[in-house]
């Protein structure tokens, strides 16, 4: 039960997703039909000379969207799809991420409507691991500049992911209310949920990298890792304290603590590395899709029942990201109803194509 809707591009610009590293077992991606609005990247034509490179494919209540913005989302969804190993239909892929731009661009809409305005200190945050992952502000800049599109521009669809984000923790998630007696029943209804396999407290450092980056950028990845473990094999600093000065992931605020966690939670490689440890010990550097890692284990668990007192906090958390999935969904339900959205392209092409790798 994942909240991802209208937030696809975070995982592409942020890396900061907390299930990131987790092997994902299901969305709760919500489809709001925009007809008559046709997909108007179908039928592209890349290289096109003819096409102008970034066109402004869309605009919804009087404000644009540009192709590269759909080319990213087009990007992390496929990017998501393969590492569950399937494989994305390019016609239908062009279609879901066209709806998850629309759906973005109308909850940011109203976020200001209702007088909400993105940190600025994260939104560099964001900028700063975007240009981390593309390899540096002038790659990541050379890269935006062939695909039609500015730094600036950038700025601005991370300021929307923002204000998305501040909508649903400020005015949704605060009108959630989840009762001892949903936790109950959820426990009671699902009793194969909390038969727990063999379980280990893990904690890890990683460095975003992804796996079609060039060779210089996996090189540098590969030696800050190598670095980190010698500095946690010394033993002379605490491996939390490490991760919170190192670590490039979602949890180097916590000192990469990523909980208690089931070999099947996480993707294979780091699976791997992290169930051969025994408490105390530190990995080898581990590679995985999203990067590498050096990790550590502090418990161990045998495979048990998981008590509902146990399990208590993580039922109310997933039954509170089910009913504000809900609320997101009832809200964009209304704002699709009453909104303006223009196909801006008709027949001609769209030729955008950014990669932040």
């Amino acid at each position: 039960m994942r909240f991802t809707i209208a937030l696809s591009l975070v995982l592409l610009l942020t890396a900061a997703s907390a299930p990131v590293f987790a092997r994902d077992t299901g969305t709760d991606d919500q489809q709001v039909d925009l007809e008559p609005q046709k997909d108007p990247t179908a039928g592209s034509v890349v290289g096109s000379p003819s096409a102008p490179v970034n066109p402004a494919v869309l605009r919804v209540n009087g404000e644009p969207i540009r192709a590269f913005e759909i080319s990213m989302i087009m990007q992390t969804i496929q990017s998501q799809i393969q590492q569950r190993g399937g494989k994305a239909d390019a016609t239908e892929l062009a279609k879901v991420a066209t709806q998850r731009t629309v759906e973005q661009k109308l909850l940011a809409q109203e976020a200001r409507r209702r007088g909400l305005a993105a940190d600025e200190l994260d939104v560099a945050r964001s900028a700063e691991a975007a240009e981390k992952q593309a390899g540096g502000r002038a790659s990541l800049e050379a890269k935006l500049e062939a695909s039609g599109a500015t730094y600036d521009e950038l700025l601005g669809v991370i300021r929307e992911i923002e204000l998305v984000r501040i909508l649903i923790e400020q005015q949704i998630e605060p009108n959630v209310e989840v009762t001892d007696e949903e936790i109950a029943a959820f426990y009671k209804e699902n009793p194969s949920l909390f038969e727990a396999g063999e379980r280990v407290h893990a904690f890890h450092i990683v460095f975003i990298v992804s796996e079609t980056a060039d060779e210089s950028a996996q090189e540098a990845a590969r030696a800050k890792a190598a670095a980190a473990r010698e500095r946690a094999v010394a033993g002379v600093e605490d491996f939390t304290t490490i991760a919170k000065q190192l670590s490039e992931g979602p949890t180097a605020s916590t000192g990469g603590d990523l909980g208690w966690v089931t070999r099947d939670a996480l993707v294979g490689p780091l699976a791997e590395a992290v169930f051969s440890l025994e408490p105390g010990e530190i990995s080898e550097v581990v590679r995985s899709p999203f990067g590498y890692h050096v990790a550590t284990i502090s418990e161990r668990r045998p495979a048990e029942t998981i008590s509902l007192e146990e399990a208590t906090s993580q039922i109310e958390a997933a039954l509170r990201r089910d009913k504000a999935t809900e609320a997101v969904t009832q809200l964009l339900g209304g704002l699709v109803n009453t909104a303006r959205v223009e196909n801006l392209l008709g027949n001609r092409p769209a030729t955008s194509s950014v990669e932040l790798d």
